[in-house]
């Protein structure tokens, strides 16, 4: 079994980001009924942001489908620890759809209007369903926190996405379509793949069935992306062979038609594996994207 310990977000030399989807649009909610906006001051240049009291909550409204990036800064009065731990909570009716827990720093980089310090900023992402919601945010571990609203209404399917490398695999299968050559890498019964994935962020598998000499038709497999302390996510998957795809170095099996799952990973540092449940001898090719990351978490 060969290892890889090449970096986590190295692109693929063979799959760039598509110059059709580089023009993803966010959007900053600047007007909430019933609740005052307040301007921070970000290297310079004016933000809008609300705050989230102690105790208390505030009420949006969202339309999706769509995605909602959740900017906060924790404010720290004088007297505080160094570092302020916290967490933003996402909640629509009784269920929370979104959160993220994590801590900052003061920084000297921005300020609320007035001079009031702030820390650091924090990211993190929501994919918003299909229609309107309603939706609350609380926090709780600092006196206040501080929170940028941005939409975008574009399509998951025109978000930037890059391809990533697995920190464990079998093999490496190179697949041919066109003028393209896309690096995948192999799942067989007992040999998964794996990824490590700093979140939030989308995960797309895309996979490939590998028809061997014997298999006519239509053919069913089933992969599981596991995660450990999260219940599998399964997926299935019926497919034929190919016509415009092939192997480039595996000769003695016809590539699929391409299928494609997606995982939304929450904030975070996540292992993943995926296996293949089904069939139970044969193996599968897997080719994995994530969102394109943003260059840090400071605005």
């Amino acid at each position: 079994m060969t290892r890889h310990t090449c970096a986590l977000l190295i692109l693929s030399s063979m799959l760039s980001v598509s110059p059709a989807v580089a023009d993803t649009r966010w959007h900053a909610i600047e007007s909430i009924p019933d609740q005052a906006a307040l301007t921070v001051d970000v290297g310079g240049k004016a933000r809008i942001y609300y705050r989230i009291a102690a105790a208390k909550e505030f009420t949006v409204e969202v339309k999706g489908p769509g995605r909602l990036k959740i900017v906060s800064r924790a404010e720290s009065p004088p007297g505080t620890a160094a570092v302020v731990p916290y967490r933003v909570s996402i909640r629509e009716g009784t269920r929370t759809v979104k959160e993220q827990a994590t801590e900052s720093s003061l920084t000297d980089q921005a300020a609320l209007h007035g001079g009031s310090a702030v820390c650091k900023s924090r990211t993190f992402t929501w994919a918003i369903p299909a229609g309107a919601h309603r939706i609350r945010f609380t926090q709780t571990g600092a006196p206040g926190v501080l929170v940028r609203l941005l939409v975008s209404n574009a399509s998951a399917a025109s978000q930037p996405m890059v391809s990533i490398s697995p920190i464990e695999t079998f093999r490496t299968v190179t697949v041919s379509e066109g003028e393209k050559m896309i690096p995948y890498y192999s799942v067989l019964p007992g040999k998964p793949v794996r990824w490590r994935i700093v979140g939030p962020t989308r995960l797309e598998l895309e996979s490939r069935l590998d028809f061997d000499p014997t298999m006519r038709g239509s053919q069913v497999y089933r992969l599981a992306v596991l995660e450990e302390g999260k219940k599998p996510r399964e997926f299935s998957f019926q497919t034929t062979k190919a016509t415009t795809a092939s192997y480039a170095d595996l000769k003695d099996r016809v590539a699929s038609k391409l299928d494609r799952a997606v995982v939304e990973l929450g904030a975070g540092t996540h292992e993943i594996s995926v296996v293949l449940r089904a069939p139970a001898s044969g193996s599968v090719e897997v080719h994995a994207r994530i969102s394109e990351p943003s260059a840090g978490e400071e605005e």
